[in-house]
């Protein structure tokens, strides 16, 4: 009769020979692959988001935005003493049909100003973009206004709100139209 010896577990010393430096190596190969690949993607992805539309649409927002204060304190600021200065300083910050009616109506807004008791200057107190249009390259931006006459303090300012249209011009955004938002307050 044969006996079989019962079959061994291999031994330690059977098992094919691991190098750990290989392990490490091929460790080492993987990490740096999976890092580059992240910072092609990173990259990526902010190249798209530095040149969307997204950031094209803010910088007009408050492009529109800038002008529309600069413009609302200009109209509201008047020299009595220089009447077609400040006209021209009117229609400097506007375009099409609101240019259209300082123009047209140059003569009787010199009169006028000229028959005001005190300059007057308007400070911006609040203003929003109530709208934006970024294709068509048109705003709505409401502002909030303080008028005060230059007279020592004896009038009180003035409170009032504009809707200004603006438009992008090549020469940058300009208004429109300016229309006040319900009445002035003292």
């Amino acid at each position: 009769m044969t006996t079989q010896a019962p079959e061994r577990p291999p031994a330690d010393d059977d098992a094919p020979p691991t190098n750990p430096p290989d392990r490490l190596r091929r460790g080492l190969s993987v990490a740096v692959v999976v890092g580059a690949a992240l910072v092609l993607v990173t990259g990526i992805l902010w190249i798209v988001a530095a040149t969307s539309g997204t950031t094209r649409l803010s910088e007009d927002r408050d492009a529109a935005l800038v002008a529309a204060r600069q413009a609302a304190t200009t109209v509201t600021s008047v020299d009595k003493n220089d009447p077609n200065g400040t006209l021209a300083r009117w229609e400097a910050v506007a375009t099409d049909a609101q240019l259209d009616e300082f123009r047209t109506s140059h003569d009787q807004y010199a009169q006028m100003i000229g028959q005001f008791p005190a300059s007057a200057h308007g400070t911006v107190t609040d203003a929003a973009v109530a709208e934006l249009d970024d294709r068509a390259g048109t705003a709505r931006v409401i502002v909030g206004m303080d008028v005060a006459l230059d007279d020592g303090g004896r009038t009180p300012p003035t409170r009032q709100r504009l809707q200004m249209q603006m438009t992008r011009t090549d020469d940058g955004w300009k208004v429109v139209k300016i229309a006040p938002v319900g009445g002035a307050t003292g």
